[in-house]
């Protein structure tokens, strides 16, 4: 059970500095948004009262101006998390002629927000396989704390400088994402439990892979309870199952000197093992081209193979997730906040939808007395592994 929360909120760009108490004072609700290869966001409600020093002094001072970075951390029973490391992307004021009623709004997003800003079309990146490009772009923001988590790809290819090579197209955070389409992977900022620093993580969207996404020893989270009476820690959840979503991949690879086609099935087991006892059917199976090639037709493969199957790789892992559920929490009840982008336990769900679920994203609110969230989970399997919870 809940013993106690606190907010805090720090402000600034390299160095940190605790928000104003006019601005604690004036905090009505914080809304975090974590979402699983999406860019994180985070819009803060404050009054804005009419001569008082937001108006005053920190509006026209530049405190909430774009690009400041704001850092939220909550400390639930004795224990801190960064729930948010961004930094301002848009400012709205709202006036009301009733006395108490005029807002402040600021919203923002990730670092990788600051990634999007400058177009790098056209610098040449020779002889570097789709990791190395990443550390390289990635490595520009190490002043800013963020720290690169880069899991190669199961296969990969470098090309001849000599014959061709390739350059950035677009921001950094465009062809980074770019890169991570191309391999099946994704790709997203999430901060860490120390202030200011915040991993850049380029890999496989699926549990087990990301930093914090397996049970890895270091942090379980409490499962979710449902229908057990007093030990019931969420205020809802229910479950679908997409049964026509699953999809076999496959290629066609044709030898250029034989003329003989080969196909190669693409298994989503690769990259997702089951999370449930119960294999759910494959529901139709595609063809999968390297799209950027337009003289290749579809299923047919003849260069850059080793792409293709990565990338068939990360579709097909994540195609395989069909079993959903989405719910709400009070966090008071739970006991602390339900993280993204890791496994957690369901139960009391009965046999059917029991068992780990993967945390695709989480929606944190909060008001004063209050701390509630919204999330959604997923699968690739039914049933559990075990008749225990960690």
């Amino acid at each position: 059970m809940l013993r106690g929360a606190q907010l805090s909120i720090k402000s600034g760009f390299f160095t940190f500095e605790a928000a104003p108490k006019a601005v604690i004072d004036a905090v009505t609700e914080l809304q975090v948004t974590q979402q699983s290869g999406q860019r994180g966001g985070f819009q803060l409600h404050l009054t804005y009262g009419k001569g008082g020093q937001i108006e005053r002094e920190l509006l026209p001072g530049g405190f909430f101006s774009p690009a400041t970075r704001f850092i939220f951390s909550l400390t639930i029973d004795g224990v801190s998390d960064v729930l948010m490391d961004g930094f301002v992307s848009r400012v709205d004021v709202s006036q009301s002629n009733q006395p108490g009623k005029s807002t402040l709004s600021i919203t923002g997003s990730d670092a990788s927000q600051m990634m999007d800003q400058l177009d790098l079309t056209g610098l040449p990146m020779p002889a570097m396989p789709y990791m190395a490009q990443v550390a390289f772009i990635l490595a520009r923001y190490t002043p800013l704390g963020v720290i690169p988590v880069i899991l190669p790809p199961i296969t990969w290819s470098v090309d001849n400088p000599l014959r061709k090579y390739r350059a950035q197209q677009g921001t950094d955070y465009a062809h980074v994402m770019m890169l991570a389409r191309d391999v099946g992977y994704a790709f997203y900022v999430e901060p860490t439990p120390q202030e200011g620093v915040c991993t850049a993580y380029w890999g496989p969207d699926v549990a087990g892979f990301s930093p914090g996404g397996a049970i890895d020893g270091l942090e379980i989270q409490p499962a979710l309870t449902v229908n057990m009476d007093q030990a019931s820690n969420v205020e809802s959840l229910n479950f679908n199952f997409d049964g026509l979503s699953k999809t076999l991949y496959y290629t066609i690879y044709r030898n250029s000197q034989s003329g003989v086609a080969v196909p190669i099935p693409i298994p989503d087991i690769a990259l997702n093992p089951p999370l449930g006892p119960e294999f759910l059917m494959y529901a139709k199976n595609k063809a999968l081209s390297y799209t950027r090639s337009n003289d290749t037709p579809a299923g047919m493969a003849r260069e850059d193979v080793a792409v293709l199957i990565s990338r068939g790789l990360g579709l097909a892992a994540n195609s395989a997730n069909v079993v959903g559920a989405s719910g709400a929490l009070d966090v008071a009840r739970y006991g602390r906040l339900l993280k993204p982008r890791r496994l957690v336990a369901v139960r009391g769900a009965g046999p059917h939808h029991d068992g780990h679920y993967y945390v695709r994203n989480v929606t944190t609110k909060l008001k004063r007395g209050e701390i509630k969230q919204t999330f959604s989970l997923t699968r690739n399997a039914l049933g559990s592994w075990s008749e225990r919870v960690a």
